[in-house]
């Protein structure tokens, strides 16, 4: 997939998703609320009905309580004299105060006495009551008769003190209020008409039989008979029901409430309250909501009450009434432009609920009207991210056919610096990496082109190096009266030192030791000249012409600059024979002194300036040792640059006399090694050891 449709795609999600998201989130969050707000409500309901109920039972057990005694002293007298104590049952009705209207009767119950042990049938006397016996009669106090003689009463004193005065209007605030619960009673059956006078009758007028006039007036008069005679049975029958239906209804809702009466810290009696809990419901649908909230309750007969017809036809027209919503405890509903919510009261079955209004409609077209500006602004929105994506991916288009470019190779390219963003700075960095590569590329080629030539070279030099060594003897002569031993350390591949051997057939020994200027191929080609010369001269003259006649080939060579050393000795019988070209000095150790000397000639190397050379004849003797060296060993510096030195060879040489030219060769260079520290030699280092034989003299 494109880039281009991944940013569009990415825009679409992250754009319309969380738009989406938002919306619903406000419609369903909206909705929720006032559904909370709703159940909220139904909750201060119940909570307003428990609160009427437990004002009555606190009033009446402070009614109760006030009259106590004198409730528990009317529980002694005799039955028929308890129903003439009207004055008790005034005094509670007057103590209940406002919550009078909502209480229907009073019972005052005496206590059963528990039965003995064992019964024994004792014989009641007659008047037992009047003798203080407990009695088990029930006094019922009607409570809108009581407060109907108490009003009687009090008007009939004529009385106006202000005590008289505040009873009066709590009575009539009652009855008010007690007049408000009732349900208008049905109307009493119309009193039958009474019956017309009977007419004076006249004097018998002879009159024709069956006549047709006389049959017409007498049906007439039959049926309106019978017509009055049916409504007044059909508005008896209406009024019945009605009232019948009003006091199933107050008996469904009644509620008991007991209270006790305690005498001597017993319990005497009880006093039971009959509750008008639809009295109760009236008061409490009829406080005033705001917002346009509709209380309402359903019995467990399924009768609605609310608090006009007309909130009563606006419950009926929901679906909400009765039905699934009898048996559940809390109950959250929406109904077209109605959110409401319903609880049950486990003690009266009643279902309270309160239906609001809420505009869901509106809402719901608020919420479309909002998420289609929102696709609107997105459409604006992607009109602008179409040629915005363009661009961008134009400029990642041109990154990467640069990038296809240079991986083919081609390392001149060099991309349009367009923008100074991202994209922009990848193109610059683009431009850096194939330059850098273009660099490293001549680099590598260099370094191809070097290695390639060093490759060349290193086969030459190896080249060079093999014939060098094949210049230099296999083997050790192997003399009776000489042991010989030899040590050579190059710098290079091909240095410029060099040693030989010679053994005559009469058993001249004559050696060579020998040290080019520089090292390379052109000192292995000096190297190769002296070799040939020494091999060709050597046994047929002496050192010092074997010199002169090298010196005057390397200088017909014309190798320029170039030299050698050379140092030749040749070893007959007890007699040394030296004879040096530009060379260090020979040390012999002399076995009977137990010391070492030089033997130092002075002489132009091979190459140089033609001159005559010297020669130096010695006698030797068993045990002695002579060195043979080039000046890489006393030119060997240390760490910190200080050389090795000629008196600190001779004097290592010196320790290691008389010992065999395999340990002497070791010995010095050891202390070589020692000296620089490591570190690699700058120049060759070539040792030819010679030591005499015991039977060198025979």
């Amino acid at each position: 997939m494109k880039i281009r449709t991944q940013l569009i795609l990415a825009f679409l999600l992250l754009a319309i998703v969380p738009l989406t998201g938002i919306v619903l989130y406000s419609y369903y969050s909206s909705l929720r609320a006032v559904e909370q707000a709703a159940d909220a409500e139904v909750g201060m309901l119940a909570k307003e009905m428990d609160g009427q109920m437990t004002a009555v039972e606190a009033e009446l057990g402070r009614s109760v309580g006030r009259v106590e005694d004198e409730i528990a002293a009317s529980m002694t007298v005799k039955p028929h004299e308890l129903a003439v104590e009207r004055s008790l049952g005034q005094r509670m009705v007057r103590d209940l105060g406002e919550t009078a209207p909502l209480v229907e009767t009073l019972e005052v119950i005496p206590q059963t006495p528990a039965p003995p042990a064992q019964p024994q049938p004792v014989p009641v006397p007659p008047h037992a009551g009047a003798q203080g016996a407990p009695v088990t009669a029930t006094v019922v106090i009607d409570v809108p008769r009581v407060l109907e003689d108490v009003r009687r009463q009090l008007e009939a004193t004529g009385e106006t003190t202000t005590e008289q005065k505040a009873q009066l209007e709590a009575v009539d605030a009652a009855l008010a209020g007690m007049a408000g619960a009732h349900v208008p009673p049905a109307p009493a059956p119309a009193p039958p008409e009474p019956a017309a006078a009977p007419e004076p009758r006249a004097a018998p007028v002879p009159v024709v039989p069956d006549t047709e006039v006389v049959r017409e007036e007498v049906r007439k008069r039959i049926e309106e008979q019978f017509a009055r005679e049916a409504r007044k049975r059909e508005q008896i029958i209406r009024g019945l029901a009605a009232q019948d239906e009003r006091e199933r209804a107050a008996r469904a809702l009644a509620r008991d409430v007991e209270v006790p009466v305690w005498r001597s810290g017993e319990v005497v009696g009880t006093v039971k309250a009959r509750i008008r809990t639809h009295e109760i419901l009236r008061r409490v649908l009829g406080t005033r909501r705001s917002g346009g909230d509709i209380p309402f309750a359903v019995d467990p007969q399924g009768k609605l009450y609310t608090r006009s017809p007309e909130d009563r036809k606006r419950i009926e027209a929901l679906p909400i009434v009765t039905g699934v919503h009898s048996q559940a405890r809390a109950v959250r509903w929406t109904s077209k432009n109605w959110v409401g919510a319903t609880q049950k009261d486990p003690e009266t079955g009643l279902i309270l609920g309160v239906a609001r209004p809420v505009p869901l409609q509106e809402v719901r077209e608020a919420a479309a009207r909002n998420f289609g500006y929102g696709l609107g602004m997105i459409g604006l929105a992607l009109l602008g991210i179409l040629p915005l994506s363009k661009r961008m991916t134009r400029d990642v288009r041109l990154v990467t056919v640069g990038a296809e470019r240079i991986a083919q190779g081609d390392l001149d390219t060099r991309l349009p610096v367009r923008s100074k963003n991202e994209l922009g700075t990848l193109a610059l960095a683009f431009n850096q990496m194939a330059e850098d590569l273009k660099r490293h590329q001549d680099r590598e080629v260099a370094q191809a082109r070097l290695q390639t030539e060093y490759e060349r070279k290193s086969q030459e030099l190896e080249d060079a190096r093999l014939f060098q060594l094949s210049l230099l003897p296999k083997v050790l002569p192997d003399h009776p009266a000489f042991e010989i031993a030899v040590s050579m350390r190059t710098a290079t591949e091909v240095g410029g030192d060099y040693y030989d051997f010679l053994l005559a057939d009469d058993g001249v020994l004559t050696a060579a030791v020998g040290d080019a200027t520089g090292h390379g191929a052109r000192a292995g080609t000096m190297v190769t000249a002296v070799k040939s010369l020494f091999s060709a001269f050597a046994s047929r003259t002496t050192p010092r012409e074997l010199l002169a006649e090298a010196a005057r080939a390397v200088k017909r060579m014309e190798l320029e600059r170039m030299a050698m050393g050379l140092c030749l000795v040749r070893l007959e019988g007890g007699t040394l024979t030296v004879s040096s070209a530009g060379m260090p000095p020979v040390l012999l150790h002399r076995a009977r002194e137990g010391r070492a000397e030089e033997i130092a000639l002075v002489g132009m190397p091979l190459g140089g300036l033609l001159s005559a050379y010297d020669e130096r004849r010695l006698e030797i003797h068993p045990g002695d040792t002579l060195l043979l060296m080039t000046d890489g060993l006393p030119e060997l510096t240390d760490p910190e640059g200080e050389p090795f030195g000629y008196s600190r060879v001779r004097e290592t040489f010196e320790s290691l006399g008389g010992q065999r030219p395999e340990d002497v060769i070791a010995g010095l260079t050891a202390a070589a090694e020692v000296w620089a520290g490591g570190q690699p030699v700058k120049d060759d280092i070539t040792l030819v050891a010679i030591r005499v034989r015991g039977d060198s003299r025979a």
